[in-house]
């Protein structure tokens, strides 16, 4: 739920050749700025991909863990994804997978997200895809539906370099936040399990807009990506559905720097830093959070 454009690396890992069976483990850190109510975090889980001719099925699960400043149990948290992708023809591949979250946040908890994508590359060199995302919160009263679009378009440069541009569009009724929160009243700390609420619920608004773009440098067995993305993202999915963004926060812009060595035909390595503005909405501070994290792939 944590973690910064994972996707793209996990691709690196596996190769363009569609190996049979790859494994990638990854773990990471978060600290958060004195303006949050969260203090900091860890995460880690296991990504698996299994591919056969023109299918494969990626599988993750991921496991967080977030402590707070006002001395509350921790956040725990785990996020399960399967996404199926077939390819059609020699430019075309369709996705569909589902993301579930079991979390101790009353709200989000049960969290559902159902995805649907599609890959194109052009007969001009240009690699296209779009995300179509519609995700599903029933412990909000009336239940919380949010649906996302985000295509994006990637072109290779002179000298092993490639430019990604991609836009994200994000629509909910706000009210419906409004309304669960003003209900429960006091009432909200007997709702079962929970480690956080909403508490300036008028900073929700009916859409959200952010756009990103990513420079990538490939040279020989190392590649390299800067993203920088601005706008604004409340409850969004990134990294193809991979990563759902469920808690109290209303993302303003981010900037990570990400690299993979693959120091064998079987074996790459890693790591990457990131850095997000936020809005807590707990606090209704604005504060940051800086994240790291590594990961292992290996193709049997």
């Amino acid at each position: 739920m944590k973690r910064m454009i994972l996707l793209p690396l996990l691709a690196g890992a596996v190769g363009a050749a569609e190996p049979t069976v790859s494994l990638l483990p990854f773990a990471g850190y978060l600290g958060y700025g004195s303006q949050s109510a969260k203090e900091s975090g860890l995460f880690a889980g296991l990504y698996g991909y299994i591919g056969k001719e023109s299918q494969s099925l990626e599988l993750q699960y991921a496991y967080t863990d977030i402590s707070y400043r006002d001395g509350v149990d921790d956040l725990i948290q785990s996020d399960l994804t399967a996404l199926y992708s077939k390819k059609i023809g020699e430019r075309t591949r369709l996705k569909a997978g589902i993301h579930y979250i079991d979390s101790d946040d009353t709200f989000t908890d049960g969290g559902t997200t159902l995805i649907l994508g599609a890959d194109h590359r052009t007969e001009g060199g240009y690699d296209t895809g779009i995300g179509l995302y519609y995700t599903r919160y029933g412990n909000f009263n009336p239940s919380l539906a949010v649906w996302q679009v985000t295509p994006s378009v990637t072109k290779s440069l002179a000298q092993n370099w490639s430019l990604e541009a991609a836009y994200t569009f994000i629509t909910f009724r706000s009210e419906k936040i409004t309304e669960t929160v003003l209900g429960m009243g006091s009432m909200m700390g007997s709702m079962g399990r929970r480690t956080h609420t909403i508490v300036t619920y008028d900073e929700y608004t009916d859409t959200y807009h952010s756009g990103e773009l990513s420079l990538t440098y490939s040279e020989g067995a190392m590649h390299s990506t800067a993203s920088l993305w601005l706008g604004k993202q409340a409850f969004a999915v990134r990294d193809g559905g991979f990563s759902v963004f469920n808690l109290a926060e209303i993302h303003k812009g981010g900037i990570s720097l990400q690299t993979r060595y693959a120091y064998s035909e079987r074996s790459t390595l890693s790591a990457a830093l990131f850095y997000e503005r936020f809005t807590d909405t707990q606090t209704g501070d604005d504060s940051g959070v800086t994240g790291v994290w590594v990961s292992y792939g290996y193709r049997f």
